[in-house]
């Protein structure tokens, strides 16, 4: 630690300076009565020369020339410095969830290129959508802000969309996060439009594709309207309960005797099975055979060749047409998402469940196989995906 009157040698950075929120007027003029009446009791605290810490106090200082101690640490890079820098305020300052939630979305990028890190050590392995050793980076940004999974994702879809007076209203109390989550959804759904697409002289089908939750933003879908429900919902334990609710919506939206075709990951099969038999009747179990080299599954030390597709129904009834248990998928199509699934496998899917103009469903829509495999072959489809990033490229790729 050292104390400083001469300021020249210290460095400022807009990346870390922006990233906290800066004072407001009355708090800022209690800081500099504070400084001018006891001096500066806290540190500047410096990453080699350049200020992380401390910003409005050393502002104060330089302006009235009060002497101040500084305080060096030490970090490898700069994401690294502006992790510390939004801990540090979660520490030492008084704010709302809303603010919390706020602070932690500011280094949702970070987390994000660590997952993709995480998902790269873990060899990207062909029969798991997720590995436990990725990160989640919403449950990751929760836990660094003390707040719940569900306050991130609705604070973040409330600073993308929310005019700037439901933000102030949720500042001063007004109004909770909740509400103006229930606010921003409302228009949001408002907005979205069923996109029609000629496929021909006089025939068009329905493409209609939501972000967010499924089972909030698929819950208009009429009850027992739809034809057949294909999807890839992610693979790791903590998105479990995944399973329950895809059975359960399954269950409600799918015409009597309707399929549910779900793509599975191997670690927790026997729980899945069980989750989906919560709601549904188990029918079959294809296997998804991979093409060309796969790698190893990390912690089993089993080179997958082939993935599960679980096939539920909604009553009993046996397929109209005999058809084969295998599927062979000609390559990994990765061009667009990590866990992207191969068009070839999903049209044979789609041609074995569904006929022209049948309604297919997709809860996980992912990179947007799926909804690309029912234009070709003339089906209507409804998808979700709630990953915002994804959707966009989704969306973009349609």
């Amino acid at each position: 630690m050292g104390l400083y009157r001469n300021t020249e040698d210290m460095k400022m950075n807009d990346n870390f300076r922006t990233l906290i929120p800066p004072l407001d007027p009355d708090e800022y003029l209690r800081l500099e009565e504070s400084i001018l009446k006891e001096g500066c009791r806290d540190a500047i605290v410096l990453w080699e020369d350049t200020i992380i810490d401390g910003h409005t106090r050393f502002e104060i200082c330089s302006k009235h020339n009060i002497p101040f101690n500084t305080v060096k640490r030490e970090f490898s890079s700069e994401n690294e410095v502006k992790i510390w820098i939004i801990n540090n305020q979660f520490a030492r300052r008084n704010l709302s969830a809303y603010d919390r939630a706020k602070l932690a979305l500011q280094i949702e990028g970070l987390f994000q290129e660590k997952a993709r890190e995480k998902q790269r050590e873990a060899g990207g392995a062909v029969c798991q959508k997720s590995d436990k050793a990725v990160i989640d980076t919403k449950k990751e940004l929760a836990k660094i802000a003390n707040v719940s999974h569900d306050t991130i994702m609705k604070v973040k879809k409330i600073e993308e969309l929310a005019p700037e007076d439901v933000k102030r209203r949720i500042k001063t109390g007004t109004i909770s996060i909740n509400e103006a989550y229930k606010e921003v959804r409302k228009e949001e759904i408002r907005g979205q439009r069923i996109q029609q697409i000629n496929i021909g002289k006089d025939r068009k089908i329905n493409v209609d594709f939501r972000l967010g939750d499924f089972e909030e933003v698929l819950s208009n879908i009429p009850d027992n309207s739809v034809d057949c429900i294909i999807t890839d919902p992610p693979y790791a334990y903590e998105y479990i309960q995944c399973w329950t609710k895809l059975s359960r919506f399954a269950a409600k939206k799918l015409k009597p005797e309707g399929f549910c075709v779900a793509y599975s990951g191997q670690y927790s099969l026997p729980e899945v099975m069980g989750r989906m038999n919560e709601f549904l009747r188990y029918y079959w179990v294809f296997a998804l055979y991979h093409e060309g080299l796969t790698q190893i599954v990390n912690g089993v030390n089993i080179i997958c060749r082939w993935k599960p597709i679980l096939v539920y129904q909604k009553g009993k009834k046996k397929l109209d047409k005999t058809i084969q248990d295998y599927i062979s998928s000609d390559k990994r199509e990765k061009g667009q998402h990590d866990w992207q699934q191969g068009e070839s496998g999903v049209l044979k899917l789609i041609e074995q469940f569904t006929e022209e103009g049948d309604l297919i469903v997709d809860p996980f829509a992912g990179s947007g196989t799926t909804i690309k495999a029912a234009i070709k072959l003339k089906r209507n489809v409804i998808a979700a995906e709630i990953d915002e990033d994804t959707f966009n490229i989704a969306k973009a790729g349609l």
